[in-house]
């Protein structure tokens, strides 16, 4: 219901949009007509009195003065000295002498026009009347001409009449169209709507919203959203498989010191060296599991909390490089091809960094791990080799992820939990880098981590 109401809201808004521009519009464009009609008809009432005037001002300056009244006007005077009418009379002009119309209030209602000058306007009795100064029989008369402006009046009210009627059904048919479009619009939207809510409600994220097509706003919504369900399914997926595996890493030293003890209470709380020492380990991995997950937990939530120094990366990995010297034994060779490179970041993070592909790297190696650090433009670049079996290309990014390891047939007693390079990518991320893996030159595995210079 609230979807409906939400979608209702939106159509209305649309539709009440689309009614007030299209009112504007067709307000102002009406307004606009009606201006120019009523301009073109005075213009065609002055074109048609000043044709009359020069025909009648023709008729008089010939050799033989002669009145012709025009047939299209419906005044037709020629005034002499004081304003008294010497021929012409009111519609329909003829060759009378007695005057029609008052013209006092009209352009005639001032100083006679002198010959030559022109003085038009429109009288209180519905006349557009044009004056004209003409020299006739030897003194200074007034041509009158005027036309009924009834015609102009009627097609400007006939205008008025029909806009009147005719806006409020354009307007709404306009909201018929709007509110049919908006709702053919926002339909695609609703139904992704009701399959979000439906997936919420059932918990089910391998279901995806339907996508129309087209390529148009809505289909890149649809097309958001079931990638953004799908990132929501991968991210379930390796929730439940973290907590699985988690629990799973957990279970067997626990299993041991719980037995270990069990044992303990049997022989009233006496236990032999190699039981302590049993119970010793395995509890020193639970610790360092725990704090591997603790360690992951702050950099999804709220980032490391690095602190910002200069450091040397070249240093940093000489000390792994001794370190692997004095553990590794003479079975494998550690060798270092080490730069002077400067970072800024937390050297604490970059030791762990370094050591956890330092000790991934001896885990799988034959008999070579090579150590090194180099400048390429404005990244230091730190490089841990091993001669190993490598890592298959298909699981290449899969390796970075939590509680992968690609060997499965490897106790855990021989290796870690499998969150030693998702540390990694973790602490390069947080540096600003990356961490990748390729093919190393001797056949094995090339980890790689990209760091911004100092």
């Amino acid at each position: 219901m609230a979807g409906a109401a939400a979608r209702g809201g939106v159509r209305r808004r649309l539709v009440l949009l689309s009614v007030l521009v299209t009112g504007a519009a067709l307000l102002a464009g009406s307004v606009g007509g009606v201006l120019v009609l009523n301009e073109a008809l005075n213009r065609s009432a002055h074109t048609a009195l000043a044709s009359a005037a020069a025909q009648i001002e023709d008729g008089l300056g010939a050799g033989e003065p002669k009145w012709k009244p025009p047939r299209k006007v419906d005044l037709a005077q020629l005034r002499g000295p004081g304003g008294r009418t010497v021929m012409g009379c009111g519609s329909p002009a003829s060759d009378c002498a007695a005057p029609s119309a008052d013209l006092s209030a009209g352009p005639l209602g001032g100083p006679p026009p002198a010959p030559g000058e022109t003085v038009e306007g429109r009288t209180p009795g519905g006349l557009f009347v044009l004056a004209r100064g003409v020299r006739f029989d030897g003194a200074d008369h007034v041509v009158v001409v005027g036309v009924s402006s009834r015609p102009a009046d009627v097609a400007l009210r006939t205008a008025v009449l029909l806009i009147a009627a005719a806006l409020p059904l354009m307007l709404l048919l306009v909201a018929a169209a709007a509110h049919a479009l908006a709702g053919r619009t926002l339909a695609p939207v609703e139904r992704i709507r009701e399959r979000v809510a439906s997936i919420g409600e059932g918990g089910d994220l391998s279901r995806r919203v339907p996508e129309p097509g087209g390529g148009d706003e809505i289909s890149r919504l649809a097309t958001t959203m079931n990638a953004m369900l799908a990132r929501l399914e991968a991210a379930q997926r390796n929730q439940r498989r973290f907590v699985a595996d988690a629990g799973h890493e957990l279970r067997s030293p626990l299993t041991t010191v719980t037995g270990i003890l069990e044992l303990a209470r049997r022989d009233g709380g006496r236990l032999d060296p190699g039981s302590l020492r049993t119970a010793d380990e395995e509890l020193g991995r639970i610790r360092v599991l725990v704090n591997d997950l603790l360690l992951l937990a702050r950099t999804d939530e709220s980032g490391l909390g690095l602190r910002r120094e200069e450091v040397d990366l070249d240093d940093v990995l000489d000390g792994e490089r001794l370190r692997l010297r004095a553990a590794a034994g003479p079975d494998v060779e550690v060798e270092a091809v080490l730069e002077p490179v400067k970072v800024v970041g937390d050297r604490d993070a970059l030791v762990r960094l370094a050591r956890n592909l330092a000790d991934n790297a001896v885990r799988h190696a034959r008999r070579r791990v090579v150590l090194a650090v180099r400048a390429e433009g404005e990244d230091a670049v730190a490089e841990v080799a091993d001669d190993g079996p490598g890592v298959p290309e298909e699981d290449r990014v899969r390796v970075f992820e939590r509680f992968v390891r690609l060997d499965s047939a490897r106790g855990r007693g021989s290796g870690g939990a499998g969150l030693g390079l998702a540390i990694v990518a973790g602490i390069a991320r947080e540096h600003g880098g990356s961490a990748e893996v390729a093919g190393a030159p001797e056949g094995g595995a090339l980890f790689r981590v990209r760091l911004p210079r100092a």
